[in-house]
């Protein structure tokens, strides 16, 4: 289907996933607090980002 996507081709643009409660998955995994929400954010392997709330 040209010019439309798929939700598996949207879900290779590494989306946040957004939790309840939020859980480091690796040892790279990193917990920040930006703007009164808690991140998790992975440089080595983004799919791990998540956003509680």
């Amino acid at each position: 289907m040209p010019g439309g996507d798929t939700w598996r081709e949207s879900a290779k643009n590494n989306a946040m996933k957004v939790r309840a409660s939020i859980k480091k998955r690796s040892a790279d995994c990193k917990i920040v607090k930006r703007k009164g929400k808690l991140y998790v954010i992975n440089k080595k392997n983004p799919r791990y980002k998540q956003r509680q709330g």
